[in-house]
């Protein structure tokens, strides 16, 4: 029967106590990852939001040019000055969006309204 010093021998001791020191060593190393991955998230979206906003201010500042773009070319056609209207180069046209379901719902109840108003004003009349 083995005694209880046998056991635990103080060669055995400094094996557990490494191997506990680098389990220990490699959580704080995880752990480091962990906060670095968390940085890297957070300045990430930084710079998506940032994106966004200077897609949003280049969206703003086409609309603003093919207003003035329009606003000028309505001008020159009103004095009457062919040649500027001619010399604008046409415009490539997109096709448009499909409208949302919720419009459709929405236009659909005025077309209902309106027809109604249509029948009263005729019964009206009769």
């Amino acid at each position: 029967m083995p005694l209880a010093d046998d056991a635990h021998s103080p060669t055995d001791i400094a094996p557990a106590a490494e191997a506990v020191e680098r389990a220990r060593l490699q959580a704080d190393v995880a752990e480091q990852r962990v906060r670095l991955a968390k940085e890297e998230l957070r300045r990430a979206r930084k710079r998506l939001k940032e994106a966004k906003r200077e897609a949003k201010r280049a969206r703003k500042l086409a609309a603003m040019a093919r207003k003035d773009w329009k606003r000028a070319r309505r001008q020159a056609k009103k004095d009457g000055s062919a040649q500027s209207v001619k010399s604008t180069k046409p415009v490539v046209r997109r096709k448009s969006k499909p409208k949302s379901k919720r419009r459709k719902s929405v236009r659909t109840s005025n077309a209902r309204r309106s027809k109604r108003s249509a029948r009263a004003t005729r019964a009206a009349r009769r």
